[in-house]
């Protein structure tokens, strides 16, 4: 009987040509174990808010590099101290990478989300209670208290609520890494 390997579907807002820490190495390392990995990101923007030379934003870019599937979906490139650019920036990679993964993607056996921003946690929390499949949270910021350090958000009740997403969010994950 040949065994099947388990597949990851990796989700993060950035990835590879962007500075990330846990982008194409990381992947790759959990092909050279054996697993399937497709990973979710969005089109090249960060940290200038301008998509990368040689991308344009679509519906979706498939690309294999180094045995990874990468999947690209729709995002509103943005990372200024606009409070609106960002918002769009992360709601739209919410939307996008929600609904891939909901009808597009083949079924995991495990989601790696890697957070931040918040909403890559939240798009795993749903994709866990639809697709019941678990789901891997690696923190890397601690929300809603990097929005209040950083000036981004002051409002006491945007706050509070964020905090509440972050309990949903922490509390479905099987697991979470920092």
């Amino acid at each position: 009987m040949i065994k099947k390997p388990k597949r990851i579907l990796l989700i993060t807002q950035w990835f590879d040509p962007e500075p990330t820490f846990k982008g194409l190495l990381f992947a790759k390392k959990l092909v050279a174990h054996g697993f399937d990995v497709e990973v979710i990101t969005g089109f090249p923007n960060y940290p200038g808010g301008k998509i990368y030379q040689g991308y344009r934003v679509k519906l979706m870019q498939r690309e294999v590099i180094d045995e990874v599937l990468v999947t690209r979906l729709p995002l509103y490139p943005s990372h200024d101290k606009s409070k609106v650019g960002r918002a769009l920036n992360y709601t739209s990679f919410f939307l996008s990478s929600l609904i891939y993964g909901l009808f597009f993607a083949k079924r995991p056996d495990v989601i790696y989300a890697y957070h931040p921003p918040l909403t890559v946690g939240v798009t795993a929390a749903l994709l866990k209670f639809f697709r019941k499949v678990p789901v891997v949270l690696d923190l890397q910021d601690m929300w809603p208290d990097t929005l209040r350090a950083t000036g981004m958000i002051n409002n006491r009740l945007i706050l509070n609520f964020i905090s509440k997403v972050c309990d949903f969010v922490y509390k479905s994950a099987r697991r979470i890494v920092v």
